[in-house]
């Protein structure tokens, strides 16, 4: 079983990729997936070292200024613990995309992340795999700079 202190650093690991990345801190989530193996395109799609998936990302994102112009919303995050030391989430992701004089405020992508924890000897919670899977998406002209649905 979790405490609330275990859930919310889960839960403020999931809020910090989202805010990361909209601020174009792709750098930021290399760290943050360091120790992880991440599936940027599913699970049947061979998985990218976590330290890796900020350059990928900077790759494909497309930025404007330095940032994406996007609001990745994280909602619906079910957490569910393994033992004292290692937990998984699952939650839906809604990516929201503004570029003025480009395009109007709309949903780019939405889908889910399945995504797996462990707690370090020092109390801290760290990603250990992501699976990004996109179930929807709209225009990702202004998004992505291929039609993959990388979110």
């Amino acid at each position: 079983m979790l405490n609330y202190a275990d859930e919310r650093a889960i839960l403020n690991l999931l809020f910090t990729y989202a805010e990361r990345i909209d601020a174009g801190d792709f750098k930021g989530v290399s760290e943050l997936f360091s120790s992880a193996e991440v599936f940027m395109a599913g699970p049947d799609q061979p998985s990218v070292a976590g330290k890796q998936v900020g350059p990928i990302m900077k790759h494909f994102v497309k930025t404007y200024e330095g940032i994406p112009r996007t609001k990745h919303v994280v909602t619906n995050t079910i957490v569910e613990a393994q033992s004292a030391t290692s937990a998984h989430t699952r939650s839906q992701f809604t990516v929201l995309q503004n570029v003025p004089d480009l395009l109007p405020l709309q949903v780019v992508a939405s889908g889910r992340y399945h995504d797996q924890f462990t707690k370090t000897e020092t109390g801290e919670w760290k990603f250990t795999q992501r699976i990004m899977l996109v179930d929807a998406h709209g225009d990702v002209s202004a998004h992505l700079n291929t039609g993959t649905g990388i979110a």
